[in-house]
This record gives structure tokens, sequence and C-alpha cells, in this order.
């Protein structure tokens, strides 16, 4: 199980020896077709000590902007720039967390192979995705990743018809992991071997009790 921690004042110290990981919101990437703003985090967060949590960046294109008009040079250097915000002593790994539109998944590979070609050895890299992405076929087959996290909340209308498909297993190419939200019906698709789960507010032991009560085998 990890927990993901977003953008508020987290105080995880409660996970002291518990078999759990943490991935937090490490930074925010502002896109413009000609800008790169990063966000970096500005709130607390507080662990066991010895717990090397996952780092995770989130990317969004403002209004108007699309990674598909990235040039070569752009992509290469915005990975250098992710790299340099998740390569650290205090964190372990890269996930992305970045709704690609169908018009960018050909620049959205591209960064993603350029960060896996200079990313070190030891470090995992990881997306988000939406479950839509989770079909036979899917541009995610080609995607140069350690892992692929199908988010299985806030998918809108068309929920229930997702929640049935996953119900089953979780559908190729996004087998292993899946996240689910604390706030939302949490069903652990067949097949989860990594169980990412979001709460909208900060964790409490009592949050974190209830879930490993509801979610674990």
């Amino acid at each position: 199980m990890v927990l993901w921690a977003w953008e508020r004042p987290e105080d995880l110290r409660f996970l002291e020896g518990q078999p759990v990981d943490v991935a937090f919101l490490l930074a925010t990437v502002e896109l413009t077709d000609t800008a790169t703003i990063v966000r970096s985090r500005r709130q607390p967060l507080r662990m066991p000590a010895g717990m090397v949590p996952r780092a995770t960046v989130r990317l969004e294109m403002r209004e108007g902007a699309s990674l598909a008009r990235f040039k070569p040079e752009r992509i290469s250097q915005l990975a250098d720039q992710l790299i340099t915000l998740a390569v650290r002593p205090d964190a372990t790994g890269l996930q992305l967390d970045f709704d690609a539109r169908e018009s960018e998944y050909d620049a959205y590979l591209s960064l993603l192979q350029t960060l896996r070609e200079r990313l070190p050895s030891t470090h995992r890299l990881s997306i988000t995705g939406l479950a839509s992405w989770c079909v036979p076929g899917s541009w995610v087959t080609r995607a140069p990743v350690d892992e692929v996290v199908p988010q299985l909340f806030r998918m809108g209308p068309e929920s229930a018809v997702w929640r049935r498909r996953f119900a089953r297993e979780i559908p190729l190419p996004c087998q292993g992991s899946v996240g689910l939200a604390f706030d939302e019906p949490r069903a652990v698709p067949p097949g989860t071997r990594t169980l990412y789960v979001f709460n909208p507010k900060p964790w409490t032991s009592a949050d974190y009790a209830r879930i490993v009560a509801e979610l674990s085998p």
C-alpha cells in the first residue's frame, strides 16, 4: 500500500513500523508553449525516521498550451528539469501525474523515453493514468515505465462502466497497480499488487486504520 500525500500539511509519523510507503507531491510544474513554472512543495511533510518516500510531480498545461507542440530540445530540457527535481537523497523514484490528451501521447512518450535514458538505474519511473488508457493496444504499451497507476476515482459520468471492467481484473497494459480514493468506492481489482490511496484531506491514524481494515486481503 502507498499513501499519496498531496499539497497540504501532512504528519505521517503514525506510520512508524507499518508496511506502507508514501508518494508525496514534490512539485507542480506548469507548462506553457514557451515557459516552465515550477511550484515546489510548500507544506510540511513529517514521516517516520528512516522512511524514504516516492516523489510525485504533477504536470499541468496552461490553457491553450500543448505538449504536442514541444520541440525535441524543449522535451530534453523538461526531462532534465524533472530529474533535477526528483533525484535527491530524501526521495526514491519519480512518478509523473499528467492527464495527457490524445494529441499529446507521442510527445509524452518522447519525454518518458528521455527520462528513462537519463534517470539513474536505481530510480523507478512511474506514471499515473486514466482508466481509459488501460485497454488493449493503448499507447501506454509503448511507455518505457516501470509502472502505470490507473486512477479509479474522479472518473466522471463513465465511472460505473470502468468500475465494472476493473472489478474483473486490471485490464492490460495497466496490470499490477491501481489508485483509489478514500472518499469514493474502494473495491480493489483482482490482481492488484500495489495499491495507491488518495485522501482529499490530511491523513490521520484513524483513516489509515480504516483503509487497512477495509482493503487488506
